[in-house]
């Protein structure tokens, strides 16, 4: 069941992005490359043509690509490609076919993150020792600055918390839904584990004029995790075992709840009623 929590014995959730907290929890492990060597690294810069950054490979020496659990204000960006054989990886890419499309060089620009019509971008094209980094759109033939160096783009990316509430000292989770389920006038779906590793409550409310849907799912989770239907999944699937949180820092025993619509503040209200503890994941910062 649900305790009020009177006072938080968590550390806070770290807010700088660094190889020890950039990577989102848990990995999904097809976008994943094996582990950087100084092998890897050498092909990569010879293919790319130039050095890359040392907070870069720092990076990648933690985990060799993926999702990212940070973000930039304003931008898209959830991923940092990797170094390897696998997609996304830093030296898949082509801009021949782009060129006509866009008024700017592409060349000398290396995409880290982009979904064929974005990108963002280590940009040699000015400084071919120390890249700054830039976002080229160029599907609307527009290019802006990020940042200086990649090390200043660090900087610049904030924890991606969205609208989620931490729910604190569950002990039995089904007794808890069970409970908010009730003040809410609904019911919770069977838990769906398959979209992002680890299992999730889901419940419709429309009630009193709010709408939308509401999920619960827990903090401590596995490492990693590929769907059973990726041709990998054999290869993959025990590549990162354990358990990490996603959000680093919290109580021990949490759940982390978020809502659509309008939803949120009618199930901020039943956790009142319920005398159930929850806090915005915010307060957690430090």
């Amino acid at each position: 069941m649900l305790h009020s929590a009177r006072r938080s014995s968590s550390k806070g959730l770290d807010l700088q992005a660094n190889a020890d907290t950039i990577w989102q929890i848990p990995a999904y492990l097809p976008y994943l490359q094996p582990p950087l060597t100084p092998e890897a690294v050498a092909l990569a810069e010879e293919a790319i043509g130039y050095k890359l950054p040392t907070e870069y490979l720092d990076l990648l020496r933690k985990q060799n690509g993926g999702y990212i659990r940070f973000a930039l204000p304003d931008l898209p960006h959830d991923a940092i490609a990797g170094i390897g054989p696998y997609r996304p990886s830093l030296t898949d890419f082509d801009w021949e076919y782009c060129q006509d499309e866009v008024s700017f060089p592409l060349a000398g620009l290396i995409p880290f993150d982009g979904d064929g019509n974005w990108y963002l971008c280590l940009d040699y094209r000015l400084n071919s020792t120390v890249p700054t980094v830039t976002y080229v759109d160029v599907e609307s033939d527009h290019q802006s600055d990020v940042a200086g160096t990649f090390g200043a783009y660090l900087t610049k990316l904030r924890l991606d918390i969205g609208d989620i509430y931490v729910i604190e000292s569950v002990t039995e989770l089904e007794r808890a839904t069970t409970h908010l389920a009730s003040a809410l006038g609904t019911e919770f779906e069977a838990p769906e584990t398959q979209s992002y590793g680890y299992p999730t409550h889901r419940a419709a409310l429309k009630r009193n004029g709010a709408s939308g849907w509401v999920w619960i799912s827990p903090n401590r989770v596995k490492r990693g995790f590929v769907r059973p239907e990726d041709a990998r999944y054999e290869e993959l699937n025990n590549m990162l075992p354990g358990e990490a949180d996603r959000y680093p820092g919290l109580p021990a025993n949490c759940y982390l709840l978020s809502a659509t619509g309008n939803a949120l503040p009618s199930v901020l209200d039943a956790f009142v009623r319920s005398q159930l503890s929850v806090n915005p994941l915010s307060k957690y910062l430090r």
